[in-house]
């Protein structure tokens, strides 16, 4: 299955945590987390494909993901997913779709397979939640039966699109895939974790001098 990974670029990433990141700092924090979910993708068994316009990301994952260039004609990351679809739909049978953010840095092979796992069959969509309301990762059986919503409260918006459009529909909780990096109260938590300080995104949050703060004396 094709794994589909928007990532916005580079010198734009991050730009909520501008107050606590340089942006060389925010650049590698993107990398890393980008890293760590292609690597998840693809120890699940399945196709990433990065869709982007940043010649650095293309460059850092050659060899590794494929990588879908933006639409110059769509507009927002909305029109650009479906572009996407639309474009993958041409390539052959597209029967099946996952949409995973690029900032979960706490993403891992276990957990993409469980989704997929326990995705009920066709026609579903099966949704994992972020903290603030978004829609960390989308599967789609199939994709283009309703208009994405991505944005500010996705979740509830690709819910209710999906009963819509008479698709069942399943809400998977996944610690691993809930967590986004995208304020500096998403690096407390992370980094507040054991797992999240060993990840390739707490390395590199160590690296731009983030560290968990003392606790009381």
């Amino acid at each position: 299955m094709r794994v589909l990974v928007p990532v916005n670029e580079l010198e734009r990433a991050k730009g909520r945590l501008a107050d606590v990141l340089e942006p060389a700092a925010r650049a590698a924090l993107a990398l890393a987390t980008v890293g760590t979910v292609v690597e998840a993708i693809r120890g699940a068994g399945h196709e990433p494909v990065l869709l982007t316009r940043d010649a650095r990301v293309r460059s850092a994952f050659a060899g590794v993901a494929a990588v879908l260039d933006e639409d110059p004609a769509a507009q927002g990351l909305n029109g650009q997913i479906e572009s996407a679809v639309a474009r993958l739909a041409t390539a052959g049978d597209l029967e099946e779709l996952l949409i995973l953010h690029a900032d979960l840095p706490l993403a891992n092979a276990q957990a993409i397979r469980d989704l997929v796992e326990e995705a009920p069959l066709a026609p579903s969509v099966t949704l994992v939640r972020s903290a603030d309301g978004g829609t960390n990762a989308m599967l789609l059986r199939p994709p283009g039966r309703f208009a994405l919503a991505y944005g500010a409260d996705s979740f509830e918006h690709h819910c209710g699109a999906a009963v819509a459009a008479c698709m069942a529909l399943a809400v998977a909780e996944s610690p691993a895939l809930a967590l986004d990096v995208d304020t500096p109260a998403d690096i407390e938590r992370l980094i507040a974790l054991p797992e999240g300080r060993a990840s390739a995104a707490g390395q590199a949050l160590a690296r731009a001098g983030v560290h968990l703060p003392a606790g009381p004396q």
